[in-house]
């Protein structure tokens, strides 16, 4: 019968990356979905791995949160261990292992940066264990979108501000072109001396004004009353209801 095909997975996210001189400037969406419904509109989808290593995952939103926190366990007794901060591409090289493992049946598609005594770094880990490194990419069902983005405008030397603006319009357009991500963005600036959480920034188009159910639509008289009547009650016992 021959091999089965593997089955198609629609991550259904927008994460974004993008290196500057000096730093790395990473972010995701916040929309969850689960088939076509929106399930959760504040899905977090930024996890910190160590004070100046950060983790974007698309993928099923249960197996990223577990495999983002077994690596946070892992790096973190790895420094208490060795007395040192952990590098980019360790924490790369954990990740790559464990799903390798399970041949893609872990959910978890991840973009994996930060910065270390060697630079900023950034890497894509795939569910399969693949891995590559990029000075910029994008995942997900968005992250058509938002590549169009970084290709027009990404430059080697950038500033902070460029970059963070930079993957903040990418995001924007995976937002805008794939229903399944949307709602807000949440932004992480790494620097070697400092990381900066940004968050949640809500895009003008995700804004949407409140409906009041109270609010009548027509002004009183535009319908025609065709009949009335009226009915007299007795009121034989009231209750209070102030409470």
């Amino acid at each position: 019968m021959g091999h089965k095909a593997p089955r198609l997975t629609s991550t259904g996210t927008t994460i974004v990356a993008a290196a500057y001189k000096g730093g790395l400037v990473m972010g995701a969406d916040s929309r969850a979905t689960a088939g076509n419904i929106i399930a959760d509109k504040h899905c977090e989808k930024v996890h910190k791995l160590t004070e100046s290593i950060y983790a974007c995952g698309a993928g099923t939103a249960a197996d990223l949160d577990q495999v983002t926190k077994m690596l946070s366990g892992n790096l973190r007794l790895l420094e208490l261990n060795t007395g040192r901060k952990a590098r980019v591409i360790t924490a790369l090289r954990q990740a790559k292992q464990h799903l390798f493992n399970y041949q893609g049946y872990i959910g978890a598609y991840l973009l994996i940066g930060g910065v270390d005594p060697t630079g900023p770094h950034l890497y894509m880990c795939s569910a399969n264990g693949t891995t590559m490194a990029f000075p910029y990419t994008a995942q997900g069902s968005g992250s058509y979108a938002a590549i169009t983005i970084l290709e027009r405008d990404f430059k080697p030397d950038m500033t902070k501000e460029e970059a963070e603006s930079l993957v903040q319009r990418a995001l924007e357009a995976g937002m805008h072109g794939d229903n399944a991500s949307g709602n807000s963005l949440n932004l992480v600036v790494i620097e070697p001396t400092a990381t900066v959480f940004k968050g949640p920034i809500i895009p003008d188009f995700c804004k949407r004004p409140e409906p009041n159910d109270l609010e009548y639509k027509f002004n009183k008289g535009s319908t025609k009353v065709l009949k009335q009547k009226a009915y007299k009650y007795d009121i034989v016992e009231s209750m209070d209801i102030s409470h």
